[in-house]
């Protein structure tokens, strides 16, 4: 990972180590094997119980005692939440229907979290060998519409594919997507009642085939959702905003045509699709893809008003963007199955685990539905996969952590603080979460690999510890009586460090892979020096033995995830630990 970054990262107000003048370059990705048994952690234990201290002090005063809220965090080592906190304000335990005391299995609208599960089903249904194919080869009626008026540009359909629409870079935006009554944003529909007539006078003159049919709020906040039909036609010809694969802009468009698509290509509703590649496998009691077909005792609606709250919104096709209705349970059970690699490869899962382009700001990034924070802690980048999502007065997050197998979502509903919560809880949870995962993460990995390895029939050894910098550091690499850290290795400089970092190479759960960065510590350069300041990816393998990295290495552990040898993969010999 570029050094550029590292720098600029260091400016933000995000988590961080002590800097010191000099450290070592990691390469992206987890520094250690991701931890277990995060719920017997003391350091665990007690950052969750600063985060409750936190949020109770915070229950006397606006936006926390407004707003009904769920949270829940989970890993994929732990079948039940590792920590969940709830509650429930004045209009929530007053509801006439629905719960009045809200839990892990109430039901909560989480609109643009949809968004994640389109991306989801289409992954495990069809894979991802697609993604760069047209749009229009999976819904060809969009080039069936006048595309191109003279008046404005409308979207080539046969260049935007699969890939630009999930990774918001279609170019195509509108969060009212279809449709705006009365020629005013349908986010504000308190301003849908003054109609403009139109006719050239008031400076509109639209042709009366152009005007909007469905896709909209009316005055009373009740959304008019569009046939598929009606959808498809007035989509294909809605203006522009950029070019695709240009910069990324929001859009629930994008979703609603990944889903028809979806839908197209498994010849089933969007709802059925779900259920059979998502919900059913993975046990799901109360996720749904569009509205619930009754009110229940989980049902969460403030003040009883279903249209009100947004409850009752029925989206069309916009389903596959903002439909989904779902519990702080199926989430964690939906987020440990997307880590875990449950239900698709693992290959798929590293791809969508990925960048795909960044915002201005370079430490917030966006992906194939997810929006994508990066915080430095102890010298290296964490990638933080979160999806957010508001309807009505639903608001919510869910937060995937790769390098700890990791997540946790915020569930909320709230007449009178919209999504303020949702928005500040976050950085309290981040905040006070990270350092002790990090720390935790680092013990284990301690516990389980270091130590001094030696072979009982030739003069071969390592050495492996941990430091305060990056990955697992061997301070003793000898083979068959060679120093190779004082001589291969030290081609690079005498003060040369050889770190381990996961490879993610074996499966299976008996054998742990690792590949080594190997680089002298260097100074953090000014500000103003970007240009190549940190090598290290550049430089991974460069010294091989009979095809081998010298480098890698795979640590046998034991039900407990002790390591009790290495394989010096590339000497093919065997060390055991002592």
């Amino acid at each position: 990972m570029s050094y550029f970054i590292i720098i600029l990262l260091a400016i933000c107000s995000h988590i961080s180590g002590a800097q010191e003048s000099k450290q070592i370059c990691p390469l992206k990705g987890s520094q250690f094997p991701a931890p277990s048994g995060l719920g017997s952690e003391n350091l665990f234990r007690n950052a969750t119980g600063k985060i409750e201290q936190s949020i109770r002090a915070s229950l006397t005063a606006a936006p926390y005692n407004e707003t009904t809220f769920s949270i829940g965090m989970f890993s994929t080592m732990d079948d039940e939440l590792l920590y969940e906190f709830h509650h429930t304000d004045p209009t929530v335990a007053t509801s006439e229907i629905g719960t009045n005391e809200v839990d892990a299995d109430s039901i909560y609208r989480i609109a643009s979290i949809t968004k994640i599960l389109t991306v989801y089903q289409w992954l495990i249904a069809d894979g991802d060998r697609k993604f760069n194919s047209p749009i229009s080869d999976f819904i060809p009626q969009l080039l069936q519409y006048e595309n191109g008026q003279d008046d404005y540009p409308a979207p080539r359909w046969d260049e935007i594919t699969v890939n630009d629409l999930a990774m918001f870079l279609a170019g195509i935006d509108g969060l009212n997507d279809v449709a705006i009554p009365g020629y005013v944003t349908s986010s504000l529909p308190a301003m849908a009642a003054a109609v403009l007539p139109n006719n050239p006078a008031n400076g509109i003159n639209v042709p009366e085939s152009d005007d909007p049919v469905c896709g909209y709020f009316t005055p009373n906040v009740t959304y008019v959702p569009c046939s598929r039909e009606a959808y498809i036609e007035k989509i294909a010809n809605l203006a522009s905003s950029f070019e695709p694969s240009y910069t990324p802009s929001y859009s629930n468009a994008n979703f609603a045509i990944l889903g028809l698509a979806l839908e197209n290509i498994l010849g089933a509703p969007i709802q059925d699709i779900f259920n059979k590649t998502v919900a059913k496998p993975l046990g799901l009691r109360s996720t749904t893809i569009g509205n619930p077909l009754q009110i229940t005792n989980d049902s969460v609606i403030p003040g009883g008003g279903m249209t009100a709250s947004g409850w009752d919104n029925a989206l069309g096709p916009l389903n596959s963007a903002a439909g989904a209705f779902s519990t702080t349970n199926d989430l964690a059970a939906i987020g440990r199955s997307i880590l875990n690699s449950t239900l698709m490869t693992q290959a798929i899962t590293r791809r969508w685990f990925s960048t795909t382009t960044f915002v201005d700001t370079i430490d917030q990034a966006v992906g194939r539905g997810w929006e994508i924070f990066r915080v430095r802690i102890n010298g290296h980048s964490i990638d933080i996969f979160t999806k957010s999502g508001n309807w009505g007065v639903y608001n919510s997050v869910l937060f995937l952590i790769p390098a700890y197998n990791f997540g946790f979502s915020i569930l909320s509903a709230s007449s009178a603080a919209g999504g303020a919560l949702v928005n500040d809880l976050p950085n309290t949870i981040v905040n006070t979460l990270l350092p002790s995962l990090e720390t935790i993460t680092k013990q284990q990995a301690n516990a389980n690999f270091a130590g001094r390895y030696t072979s009982d029939t030739t003069n071969s050894s390592i050495t492996v510890t941990t430091d305060g910098s990056i990955g697992l550091r061997v301070t003793e690499y000898v083979a068959s009586g060679v120093d190779l850290l004082g001589s291969v290795f030290a081609l690079f400089g005498a003060d040369v460090e050889f770190r381990l970092m996961p490879n993610q190479l074996y499966s299976g759960g008996t054998r742990v892979g690792f590949s080594a960065v190997y680089q002298p510590p260097t100074t953090i350069p000014p500000e103003d020096e970007f240009y190549w300041p940190c090598e290290s990816w550049l430089d991974v393998d460069d010294f091989t033995y009979a095809s081998v990295p010298l480098g890698l290495m795979a640590f046998d552990v034991n039900a407990d995830g002790n390591a009790t040898s290495v394989r010096l993969v590339a000497l093919r010999e065997t060390l055991l630990r002592k």
